[in-house]
């Protein structure tokens, strides 16, 4: 039931969405380039801080899972051990190299109240670790890294 619920969901907000690639690219290849590899540190698939603010909750896509461009993308927020609401004005979301790249402003239209709806993000083959990190309202942080595993088109 809460996959059928996942699904309804994704679909529902998805279709809702303009898609990244009428608008350019969500990471281009030369700031990927730029960004260069994440740390030796930033080697798992997805990290996160608890902590008593806002559980960050990637439902698309899944740990690990090979992607071919475009992407969808679907992260629910959701208010975590403080009980407070997540506040989506203090979202941020940088992409993790060598050096980090701010890519917040690219995401803002694509938000639905707490869930970041993302149709057909244009991401160039590698391997992208993207920090999300939002507070409550009352200010408590929390931060989930992901890794998205762009592959070519065959």
């Amino acid at each position: 039931m809460i996959r059928g619920l996942a699904a309804a969901l994704l679909a529902a907000a998805l279709s809702s969405m303009a898609t990244v690639a009428e608008c350019g690219w969500l990471i281009t290849p030369e700031e990927a380039a730029r960004a260069g590899p994440p740390p030796v540190a930033d080697a798992l698939p997805a990290a996160a801080e608890e902590g008593p603010g806002p559980l960050i909750v990637v439902m698309n896509p899944k740990a690990l899972e090979r992607l071919h461009s475009p992407v969808n993308i679907l992260v629910r927020f959701e208010a975590g051990g403080s009980g407070e609401p997540p506040d989506m004005q203090s979202l941020t979301v940088t992409l993790r190299g060598f050096i980090s790249i701010d890519i917040t402003d690219r995401l803002r239209a694509y938000l639905l109240g707490a869930t970041l709806a993302v149709r057909e993000a244009e991401l160039p083959v590698g391997n992208h670790r993207i920090r999300l990190m939002v507070a409550d309202v009352a200010g408590n942080l929390s931060a989930r890294d992901v890794t998205l595993i762009v592959v070519a088109t065959e």
